[in-house]
């Protein structure tokens, strides 16, 4: 019995069944194939057809567009699972449902829910979101893409960089601004076709996550029909907004994933290395590297739930508990790569094991979603009384 088994965190039976069906599908359909595509460079989209058989591209929406229905923590669970075995295919349910689903449910016409909604629940279409540009990151107040009316359509005109799954993507979530000198009173979110005349997609050389599909995406005078803008125009803040303690929320539930992943491959090495005429889990400095590691990933988990168990209990905005969830999980990821290259000693930063791929990826959680030091800022601008809902 693995650890996180040991205990049911209050879990109820239908969450525990999503949370084996989750584990399951990682196990057998994606853990065999993630070595072999991250050296080809191979994005997943055979293993994500599957996942959206199984409901996974869509769980929190309303099982009328297409979802499945599901309550906040599953959704957290199946992030976790999955990023247990691979971190793109955990980004795109993150991405496609934290932002682009959750904010097409909360401020979508009935007409946009039908015709994009609906597909991508369904996993028929994929979504990114292109909110990050390349002469700024966390200051979307700032962002230079552009909306100009012109009779029924927007005329969009910018750059946005570090966008995930953006050459097989049907549908971009953007942020553009129609009057920048409003600041982020005049930010507008627009569901975008690709392809469209005027978008070209450009996969960035990364060292890491080559299996991603992450590029930079020009906007050159493409033609977005106002029907496609999400919410009032200026209101892309709140769009945002609105959705950013589930996009957190999401992220956290991938560290967790990913340390607990260490944790395994640790455990298995730690008793079957022997040095010394014995497994090196007889050495105490390495049972130390693996209590620490055990504990600090069971209350990165244990803070995670909690967070979905306040969505579920119709906690309108968590943005402070999903901020130190977010905080606390992404930097316990990363410890818990380091340290699991130390167990492994130079064998880490072999090509046959995953731990020092993994070191590379939870480093980028450490960063996407809002980087680690606005998290900080955040949770003490709250605190204080400086910042409030």
């Amino acid at each position: 019995m693995k650890l996180d088994e040991l205990h049911d965190f209050g879990l109820t039976e239908n969450q525990k069944m999503v949370r084996a069906m989750a584990r399951d599908f990682a196990e057998k359909e994606i853990l065999p194939k993630v070595e072999a595509y991250e050296r080809e460079g191979r994005y997943p989209r055979d293993i994500l057809e599957k996942m959206a058989s199984l409901g996974m591209l869509g769980p929190t929406v309303p099982e009328k567009y297409g979802g499945a229905g599901l309550d906040y923590v599953s959704y957290g669970l199946i992030c976790e699972e999955i990023a247990r075995a691979c971190w793109i295919c955990a980004s795109v349910i993150s991405v496609q449902n934290s932002l682009v689903n959750s904010g097409i449910v909360k401020f979508g016409t009935e007409e946009q829910k039908q015709k994009y909604l609906v597909p991508l629940a369904r996993g028929e279409k994929l979504a990114s979101a292109c909110l990050t540009e390349p002469g700024g990151g966390s200051d979307l107040a700032s962002l230079e893409s552009t909306i100009t009316p012109d009779g029924d359509d927007y005329i969009l005109n910018g750059s946005k960089v570090f966008i995930s799954h953006a050459q097989h993507s049907s549908v971009y979530f953007v942020l553009a601004s129609i009057d920048r000198t409003r600041k982020h009173k005049g930010i507008c979110a627009l569901l975008v076709e690709n392809p469209s005349p005027g978008i070209t997609a450009t996969p960035l050389k990364l060292r890491t996550l080559k299996r991603g599909n992450i590029c930079e995406v020009h906007f050159d005078n493409v033609r977005v029909p106002r029907s496609n803008l999400l919410g009032e125009e200026g209101g892309g803040f709140r769009v945002v907004g609105s959705n950013l303690d589930i996009g957190r929320f999401s992220v956290a539930a991938r560290c967790v994933g990913q340390a607990q992943a260490c944790v395994d491959a640790c455990l298995k090495y730690a008793n079957e290395r022997v040095q010394f005429g014995q497994t090196i889990g007889h050495f105490q400095m390495v049972q130390r590297i693996l209590a620490d590691m055990i504990v600090s990933v069971e209350a990165a988990r244990l803070m995670v739930y909690r967070v979905g168990q306040l969505k579920d209990a119709g906690l309108g905005r968590a943005s402070l508990e999903a901020s130190m969830a977010k905080l606390m999980a992404s930097d316990v990821c990363v410890k818990a790569c380091v340290d699991a290259i130390q167990v492994h000693g130079g064998y880490g930063f072999s090509e046959d094991l995953p731990v020092g791929r993994f070191l590379m990826e939870a480093k980028v959680l450490q960063i996407g979603e809002g980087t680690n030091e606005l998290q900080r800022a955040l949770i003490a601008e709250y605190a204080l009384g400086i910042r409030s809902y």
